[in-house]
């Protein structure tokens, strides 16, 4: 057994001499996680139960970060998370061998199966429209966003509505499929000349609301997963414009992503009030739990002024109070729960 002082000494050098980016991958070889590939800098894992993959690896600051759970690390903490042990035993765990013999996969990770499409076209299958029609609007107002996209993927083809996103990939709907391919992330439409910016969890949120409010001048950020709506997502869009809508959905992870813009917002507001930096340093907030009190910290922000920065007034707005009762706007517009 380790004492206490030998564990920190241990602890140190496993964090500098271990890549935690290859730990990941024995996960993967070992049939507990899957890789999903890169996205901008980091490689990004899920559990084998997920559609997309909301695990985080930073290979350069070597670090992860489970969106969908809220926590991250180092390689110690992954290991407590992934196979269950305490601190005093990840430490014990991965200093029995060298770092090549833990954590390097003994093969290369399996390659993720090509997906082809196949044929891009107007929405008219069926199914399809039906499916359409079930979730409260009509073909012709998805015309201008949606396409009916047929793709194969292990050699079995099929086909769902598609949307376009920023990452130049596609986001599914189906009655029996959701998903993405090719690449997650965002999707942006620009409507007239916008003067404020909404924000939509989903798609048919955001066709749901053009339906009810007949609106025209805006710009929609249709987020696709509440996990998109990252800290240097909210930045760029208070930086681009400050007068914001909220349209998410009335659930847990709703109420923390619509919490958390405001909070932002406020402390945009402040900075800019009291002319500090608002280029803030979101690489050092990497694998942090409480990311905003992390950021108070940073921006040296003292208890005192963070409780008067809760009381700024800001224009971002949360709007879920006209469809309250309802999971979302499109059940709003149904009359059901949409998910």
């Amino acid at each position: 057994m380790f004492n206490y002082n030998e564990i920190k000494g241990l602890a140190v050098r496993i964090k500098q001499d271990f890549q935690i980016i290859d730990y990941f991958h024995s996960l993967v070889n070992s049939g507990f996680l899957k890789y999903e590939g890169i996205k901008g800098k980091e490689h990004f894992f899920g559990f084998l139960s997920q559609r997309t993959g909301s695990i985080a690896v930073d290979d350069r600051a070597n670090v992860w970060y489970d969106h969908s759970a809220g926590r991250g690390g180092d390689i110690i903490e992954a290991v407590q998370v992934f196979e269950n042990k305490t601190f005093p035993q990840s430490v014990q765990r991965l200093s029995g061998s060298a770092p090549e013999r833990i954590i390097t996969p003994r093969k290369k990770p399996k390659p993720i199966p090509k997906i082809e499409i196949e044929r891009v076209e107007e929405v008219s299958h069926p199914t399809l429209l039906n499916y359409i029609r079930e979730r409260g609007l009509g073909p012709e107002e998805i015309s201008s966003f949606a396409k009916e996209v047929h793709w194969k993927n292990k050699g079995k083809q099929y086909f769902a509505v598609g949307f376009s996103n920023e990452s130049g990939g596609w986001v599914l709907r189906s009655s029996i499929f959701k998903g993405n391919i090719l690449g997650g992330g965002i999707s942006i439409e620009v409507l007239g000349s916008p003067a404020r910016i909404k924000i939509f969890e989903g798609w048919f949120d955001f066709l749901s609301y053009l339906r009810l409010s007949r609106a025209t001048n805006f710009k929609a950020i249709i987020l696709n997963s509440t996990a998109n709506l990252s800290l240097l997502l909210m930045l760029d869009i208070l930086k681009e414009c400050e007068t914001i809508d909220l349209y998410l959905d009335n659930d847990d992870a709703g109420d923390m992503a619509t919490i958390n813009f405001i909070r932002v917002a406020q402390m945009y507001r402040y900075c800019l009030e009291n002319v500090l930096n608002t280029d803030w340093d979101l690489e050092a907030l990497k694998g942090c739990r409480g990311k905003i009190g992390k950021l108070l910290d940073n921006l040296k922000i003292s208890s005192v002024d963070a409780k008067g920065i809760w009381m700024i007034h800001t224009d971002v707005s949360d709007q879920r109070g006209f469809y309250e009762g309802f999971e979302d706007v499109n059940a709003f517009l149904t009359g059901g729960i949409h998910k």
